[in-house]
């Protein structure tokens, strides 16, 4: 990089953490810590969360997803995202969520269920996501050092270790110096800045190549390998319909289960803040969309284009030599693309990729080190503590996650795909905690029973799965399984890795977890659970909801498709509305588009023929045409609310904590 891109990566960075240092003084309770206080606006919660959730490994995970099944796999993740927007828009799970007023996940269990399933869900939480978060070290002190050039040792010092400690060292300094508050500072900063930035980046990837390259990166493959058409993708082994059905299952099955940000699922101001923080994200998500469809097609471009071939078989070549393939197969096109960047755009490239490590290391180091503190320590414990060794159980606890990361990506040698991988860990907290979660907040016949044997099924199950994942593990199983069907054809072929990826091995332990649950709840249920005391309605309400009083009732239909309740303004309206109508809009699109294509495959004779590939490329062409005029938009939007909740976020802890020092003083 020039000493302009240098200047473009660091600065931002100073700056960032001289606000933190400024802004310390904010964090000073254990409330502060795990939930900012309850100060998250609508504005906020979407940037930071969203920032939380889309990390530099999720940028790599999409790369390496692109790389193997190209855009054709995009054309399902549309019918995932509408199913996933009708439930926000609902607020399904997440209202009653906060409606309980929980701080974690597994207080709710204690509520729900009992104390001592509450302290296993928490343990079997914490373990699930401290695996997950086992290889995103790895992740991004591999990308930094192929991306900088860096040698193998700094002033003696192997530098993929030092990397992963300097990277997991900041991220300490954002969460130590004031958990949940600065957490949601940082984050929200940081999206302000990738909003425009990603914009940038995306327009200058685009012009960067012609329409020409990206049509032939992606079309012109053989049959049942298209990187366009989802409908000739039969070839393709791990990216096609069916784990877009697995996701599609899980979009239910798991809703509110993952934990990963659980400290922006109980920081808002209200219940009706958070879910509308949660509907916002889908126009937050037009800027990042495009900014990772435009990554993925410049490093397509690239690695897949005559003109490109002697840079893309020099890159690859290049890191063979030092990385083993897994490795490679994930660092490929990011930076293929990285290398046909100009100087200035290469660094503010560095910058996006840069801030979305930090703020998803920040975020997952705060969520598990909270969730073994309050979930399993303290239970355990059963005595109060005073707030100074609160606050110090809560610190180190986050500090043992990070060098935990860093040992097991020391440890670890993958051999699955990035995204599977992932939800394969997820899938030993969400298998079981997913059954839980609907039980305790919409079923009254869920029974204790039938929570503890989902967990234990799922979690096992799940946990022996993650071991053949492991390169070494699986060639040992492989090896004694050979011993017993020595002619077997499929244990032949998997040399590298097991032949179930991870979305199988996470399906099988999730409906063992579900079928579990529900027969033992049947079998044992004896009484119903009163669920109005758990979400503080009916006679136990208590005058937290702020209801905007409607003269006229709102119609079922209005609820369920634009996610309409008492408290909406005419504002939330337009906003959910707006929503809706995007969301719903590609959702019809997509059952038209899908319908017409299954009824030609199935009547070729007939007037209806399947799309060929220059139209699948044309609709991609308008999908980027769309986000491009909306990203500078939403933008701009957001980056004003984000910055007028930001204010008022620190307006309200300082006024609590000028009205806690007059509490003091009288």
């Amino acid at each position: 990089m020039s000493i302009w891109d240098w200047l473009i990566l660091v600065m931002p960075i100073a700056g960032l953490y001289y606000l933190l240092y400024r802004t310390r003084r904010y964090s000073r309770t254990v409330e502060d810590f795990l939930v900012g206080s309850r100060t998250g606006g609508r504005y906020l919660l979407t940037a930071a969360d969203g920032m939380a959730g889309v990390g530099l490994i999720s940028l790599i995970r999409e790369g390496q997803r692109f790389y193997h099944s190209g855009w054709a796999f995009e054309w399902w993740g549309i019918g995932t995202m509408v199913v996933g927007t009708l439930l926000t828009l609902s607020g399904f799970v997440g209202y009653r969520y906060r409606e309980t007023r929980v701080m974690t996940l597994a207080q709710l269990f204690e509520m729900r269920y009992s104390r001592r399933f509450r302290i296993a869900m928490g343990f079997v939480c914490y373990l699930s996501g401290i695996i997950n978060f086992g290889i995103f070290p790895a992740v991004g002190a591999s990308f930094f050092i192929c991306f900088l050039g860096l040698p193998p040792t700094l002033c003696g010092v192997p530098t993929y270790p030092l990397l992963m400690v300097l990277f997991l060292g900041g991220a300490c300094v954002v969460t130590l110096s004031g958990g949940q508050v600065q957490n949601m500072m940082t984050d929200t900063v940081q999206a302000l800045l990738l909003y425009t930035m990603c914009v940038v980046v995306a327009v200058c990837v685009l012009c960067l190549f012609s329409v020409s390259e990206f049509e032939e990166a992606l079309c012109g493959r053989p049959d049942g390998m298209s990187f366009i058409n989802p409908f000739d993708t039969e070839g393709i082994a791990d990216y096609n319909i069916w784990l877009f059905l697995i996701g599609l299952y899980f979009c239910v099955a798991w809703r509110g289960a993952w934990q990963g940000n659980q400290g922006y699922a109980a920081s808002a101001i209200s219940p009706h803040e958070a879910k509308m923080g949660s509907i916002l994200g889908t126009w937050r998500s037009i800027s990042l969309n495009f900014f990772i469809l435009s990554f993925c097609l410049g490093g397509a471009a690239v690695l897949f284009t005559s003109s490109h071939r002697g840079e893309a078989s020099a890159l690859v070549s290049h890191l063979g030599s030092f990385l083993p393939s897994a490795v490679v197969d994930q660092m490929q096109m990011p930076l293929a693309l990285s290398q046909m960047l100009p100087i200035g755009i290469k660094g503010v490239f560095a910058s996006v990729l840069f801030f979305l490590m930090l703020s998803t290391d920040t975020t997952y180091i705060h969520s598990w080190g909270v969730i073994l503190v309050q979930d399993v320590v303290l239970p355990l414990y059963g005595h109060p503590v005073s707030e100074r060794r609160h606050l110090l159980l809560l610190r180190l606890s986050v500090l043992f996650v990070a060098c935990f990361g860093v040992v097991f990506s020391l440890v670890y040698r993958q051999s699955e795909y990035i995204g599977l991988f992932q939800m394969l860990t997820g899938t030993i907290f969400a298998a079981s905690a997913g059954c839980a979660i609907l039980g305790a907040l919409y079923c009254r016949r869920a029974t204790v029973a039938g929570a503890w044997t989902a967990m234990v099924v799922g979690a096992v199950s799940a946990l022996l799965f993650v071991g053949l994942l492991d390169a070494r593990v699986w060639a040992w199983c492989r090896e004694v399984l050979l011993s017993a069907f020595p002619g077997n054809a499929t244990l032949l072929a998997a040399k590298e890795k097991c032949p179930l990826n991870g979305g199988w091995l996470s399906f099988i332990s999730t409906l063992l977890a579900q079928v579990s649950f529900v027969a033992v709840s049947l079998a044992t249920y004896r009484r119903p659970y009163d669920l109005e005391r758990l979400l503080h309605r009916g006679p136990y309400a208590d005058g937290e909801r702020q209801v905007v009083v409607q003269k006229s009732r709102i119609s079922p239909l209005k609820r369920l498709l634009f996610g309409f309740d008492e408290e909406f303004t005419l504002r939330d309206k337009l906003v959910s509305v707006s929503v809706s109508c995007w969301v719903l809009g590609w959702g019809l699109f997509f059952v038209v588009v899908t319908v017409w294509n299954v009824l030609g495959y199935l009547f070729p004779g007939s007037g209806i023929r399947m799309w060929p590939e220059r139209w699948w490329f044309n609709y991609l062409l308008v999908f980027l045409g769309l986000h491009l005029v909306l990203s500078p938009l939403t933008a701009v939007w957001l980056t004003l609310g984000g910055y007028r909740d930001l204010r008022r976020m620190f307006e309200l802890l300082r006024r609590r904590q000028d009205g806690a020092g007059a509490e003091r003083g009288a």
